[in-house]
Formats: structure tokens, C-alpha cells, sequence
């Protein structure tokens, strides 16, 4: 007996052979995943008390987003295209104006936009990335762990301290401001490790931030050494993976020859303009690559993936979302992936639909060190499913499947998600979330955080009608 039947729609597996099955079903007994095949064999074999019919629809693992961050989603568009005053805008947010309720309401406003677009496992970072994590006090990680399981999807929250110097002001939860050191980050960190990490739907990385200086300053580097072997441990020491943000040439090869981050527990996200010492050192240590084809990091700089794939680099595809100018939408993120590299090689052969989708399942649940549980529709792994609308006007003519969920699909096209068994949407409704709650908490908090940074002028709208390039 069967809890779920998933049934009749297009199976699309992502397991060893990538079994495409038409009218295929997938059953689930109460976590994971009992039986995949065709529809007629699993249900002769399974009766179920819930049922999904997804006739007309793709059937797929749930997607996974490889970096994002989590704050960014009640900072969306605050700068207006200026990217370095929406970096400092996040730099005042995040230490003196985002209390814990922010942060929840962040979450969960975050967590249902990923929800909706068939996100079942996302990576945010607690904050600004290698520059300000929220890493002061514990409370404000707590706040993001409620607001996300209130969402019910897979978290991976990361959890590193900010960019030097120490030490850092911020504004606490009891409304104070204090100067935060190292010592009280790292303490914060391990505290979060601790509550959270493998705890239902949550599980923990740590980070360090990128050193990318050009020229050494002894002291600073062994102070950073002995920072990063604290902020390792903690992680090691829970079974928790590692990651660091904003990665770019000759500071992957720093980071292993120098400080000893890099190992088959890590991945990195951006990845760009890699010398050749940079993928040798991924190759060598056996670290995953998280590409964001739509950050500005992006347009900056050129991320190598043909080629550390073809050397055997796990590259996954990550939104860098929610913001400033990107969502989480996966579909988008494959598609920008794809013409991204045939531009930059003018090669269209470069990249092709089945390549991408792996990036945003069974790759990226290998880059994560999840592999054996998720990524894939295989018996034995969680039952994270997802069914994608086929027969909509712009998803036909109804031939060839993968090609039309990687290339015509969105995240609106997203109509069916269950985690572990549990169905969080059905036909686009969740009906354990109060839509209209998590909308009027994100206002109000976003509200609240613009009166208390001052920076209300950031959200005065600038479209640059008639401008070939915006206003410096």
C-alpha cells in the first residue's frame, strides 16, 4: 500500500540510464519513494489513498538552486541598476536595520516563491554573501529556519562570519547596537550548526569569505588561517559541507595553497575568469562549482563550465536570487546558462537541454554532497516531485519533453510539489500558507526597514526611458 501515486504524466527520472517514461507513475510510501515505471505496472502493483493525476504533465525530481541568499528578497531593486550602492545598501541593511522578523518574513516570502516555481532544496547564504552574514546574534538565524519551514521546502543555510576587519557593529535584536568580534561570530555560527543542522528540512554549510589580494600581508594571512580553521571545524565537526561566495582568478589556488579550505565537502560559487592553476586545484581536490549565469559576477567576468566539465568539475546552476534584478526561477537560469556559453564559444552545440537539467537536479544534489537522497526519481530517495504543465499553448506541440520543460517551461508552469512525501502544492494552491500574510509581513517588514536605514530614496524608480546606458 502506497501513500501517493503520482501518475500518467511524462516521467522525466534524471537516475543512471535518464529514463524518459510516457505515461509513467511514481508511488510513494511515506518519505521516499517506493516504485517509478510505467503507469499501468506501478499501479497494478500499488494502490494509494492520495492521488495526483499529472495527465498532460512532466513528472521530475524537484529542482535545486545552488546559491542564493537569503535577505536579498525584501531588497529587490533597491538601487536601480547600481550595483555597488545596492551592495552598500545591503552592507547597512543587514548589521543595522533587519531585526529577526525581517529575516523570517524574508524566508518565508522567499521560501514561497521557490515553492511555486518547483524549488524543493535551495542554498542561502544568511546575508550578504562573503561580505555581511547575520551571524551576530542566533535569533535571526532562528527567525530564517521559521520562515522557511513554515514553507515546508529543503533549506541549506549557510552560515559564515563578514569579511575583515573585526570587529563589526550591528544592531542586535533587542535593538542595540554593538561592536560584534570573530570569536562572538564563530559562536553565533556554531550555535546555529548545532540547532539546526540535519533537523527536519534544514541542514547547515559554513563559509569563509574569498581572500583575493594580490599581494600578502603575513600577519593578515595567518590570522585568517587560524579564522578559517575555526569556521571549518565547527562545520566538520557536524557533518556540515563548506562554501564561499564570489570566487574569481587565482583565488581558488589561493584558498587551497594557502589556507586548506577546498575538499570533496566544499563548493564554490561564480567561478570566473579561472586561471589554469584554478581548475587544476577543483580537478586535484575534487570541489564543486555552483555557476550563476544571471549575476552581474557574470557579466563581469566569464565562468569557464564547458571546460571544468569536460575536466570532471561537478558544476551545478545556482539563481545568486532574489535580487536585485533576478528571481529564483530555475527554468530561467538553465535557459541563460545554455545561451550564455553558445554565445561566448558562438557554438549552439554547447550546453544542451539534457546537460542543464541535470545541473539543476542530480548535478547539483552531487555538488551538495546529497546525491543519495535527492536529485533524482529512484526508489529509496526522498519523494521530492514536481509536475510541469505540457499541453499549455507555448509547451506544444507535444513531442519531446525534456526539450520542451528545459527550453519552453517557467516556473508558472510549475503545478504540483511534494517534499518527502508530502504534498506542499497542488495545481498551484498550498494550502498550509496564507499567501496573502506572507505578502502583507514582507511590506510591512521592507516598510519598517527602509525608515530605519533612511534609505527610502533607493526605491525611487529610474526606468532610463530613451537611455542607451543608465545614469551614472
Amino acid at each position: 500500500m502506497a501513500d501517493l501515486i503520482v501518475s500518467g504524466g511524462t516521467v522525466i527520472t534524471m537516475d543512471g540510464g535518464r529514463r524518459v517514461i510516457p505515461d509513467g507513475a511514481v508511488a510513494v510510501t511515506g518519505a521516499t519513494i517506493a516504485a517509478v515505471g510505467p503507469r499501468a505496472e506501478v499501479e497494478a502493483a500499488h494502490a494509494a489513498s492520495r492521488r495526483i493525476d499529472a495527465r498532460g504533465k512532466a513528472i521530475l525530481p524537484g529542482l535545486i538552486d545552488g546559491h542564493a541568499h537569503a535577505g536579498h528578497g525584501l531588497v529587490k531593486t533597491m538601487g536601480s541598476g547600481d550595483s555597488a550602492a545596492w551592495s552598500e545598501a545591503c552592507r547597512v541593511i543587514y548589521t543595522l536595520a533587519s531585526p529577526p522578523s525581517f529575516w523570517r518574513a524574508e524566508a518565508a516570502l522567499a521560501g514561497l516563491e521557490l515553492l511555486k516555481f518547483g524549488v524543493t532544496t535551495s542554498v542561502m547564504l544568511l546575508g550578504g554573501g562573503d561580505s555581511i552574514g547575520r551571524v551576530d546574534d542566533p535569533a535571526h538565524g532562528d527567525a530564517h529556519v521559521d520562515g522557511i519551514n513554515a514553507i515546508g521546502i529543503r533549506r541549506v543555510m549557510v552560515l559564515g562570519p563578514t569579511r575583515p576587519p573585526f570587529p563589526r557593529p550591528y544592531r542586535g535584536a533587542d535593538g542595540s547596537v554593538r561592536d560584534v568580534s570573530f570569536e562572538q561570530q564563530a559562536e553565533t555560527i556554531g550555535t546555529l550548526v548545532e540547532r539546526h543542522h540535519n533537523k527536519g528540512r534544514i541542514t547547515c554549510a559554513t563559509l569563509m569569505p574569498v581572500y583575493r589580494e594580490e599581494t600578502h600581508d603575513a600577519a593578515k594571512v595567518r590570522k585568517i588561517e587560524a579564522q578559517g580553521r575555526v569556521i571549518r571545524d565547527i562545520g566538520s565537526k557536524a557533518g556540515a559541507w563548506f562554501h564561499q561566495d564570489g570566487h574569481r582568478g587565482g583565488s581558488i589556488e589561493m584558498a587551497d595553497r594557502m589556507f586548506g579550505l577546498l575538499g570533496p565537502d566544499a563548493w564554490l560559487s561564480h567561478c570566473t575568469d579561472l586561471t589554469e592553476a584554478d581548475i587544476a586545484t577543483l580537478v586535484r581536490t575534487g570541489t564543486s562549482v555552483v555557476h550563476n549565469p544571471s549575476a552581474i559576477a557574470a557579466v563581469r567576468g566569464f565562468c569557464p563550465v564547458i571546460e571544468m566539465l569536460d575536466r570532471g568539475v561537478t558544476v551545478m546552476i545556482g539563481s545568486d536570487g532574489t535580487a536585485p534584478d533576478r528571481s529564483t526561477d530555475m527554468f530561467r537560469h538553465m535557459f541563460q546558462a545554455m545561451r550564455y556559453h553558445q554565445r561566448a564559444a558562438r557554438d549552439e552545440a554547447l550546453l544542451p537541454p539534457g546537460k542543464a537539467l541535470e545541473m539543476v537536479t542530480i548535478d547539483a544534489a552531487k555538488g551538495l554532497g546529497m546525491a543519495d537522497r535527492i536529485g533524482s526519481l529512484e526508489v529509496g530517495k526522498q519523494a521530492d516531485i514536481i509536475t510541469v504543465e505540457l499541453m499549455a499553448p507555448h509547451m506544444l506541440p507535444a513531442n519531446m519533453p525534456v526539450h520542451r520543460v528545459v527550453y519552453f517551461a517557467s516556473g508558472g508552469d510549475v503545478r504540483d510539489v511534494v517534499v518527502g512525501g508530502e504534498i506542499l502544492m497542488r495545481d498551484r494552491v498550498a494550502p498550509h500558507v496564507d499567501e496573502a500574510a506572507i505578502a502583507e509581513a514582507a511590506n510591512a517588514e521592507t516598510a519598517r526597514m527602509l525608515a530605519q536605514s533612511g534609505m527610502a530614496g533607493m526605491i525611487v524608480e529610474d526606468p532610463g526611458w530613451g537611455l542607451t546606458r543608465r545614469r551614472g
